[in-house]
């Protein structure tokens, strides 16, 4: 009875797990796309800067 008590908790903790990595996951892809519409500091030239 032991057993299956511990083999429920720890499939309860693998799907929790789960869910957390992929709300990681979406939030990074966010952050990720955030950043990557910024300008770009590649282009910056003194001379259009005045």
């Amino acid at each position: 009875m032991a057993g299956d008590a511990v083999n429920i908790l720890l499939a309860a903790a693998a799907y929790n797990f789960k869910r957390a990595m992929k709300a990681l996951l979406h939030l990074l892809k966010i952050i990720s796309e955030k950043l990557s519409e910024r300008p770009s500091m590649n282009d910056f030239s003194l001379a259009n800067a005045f």
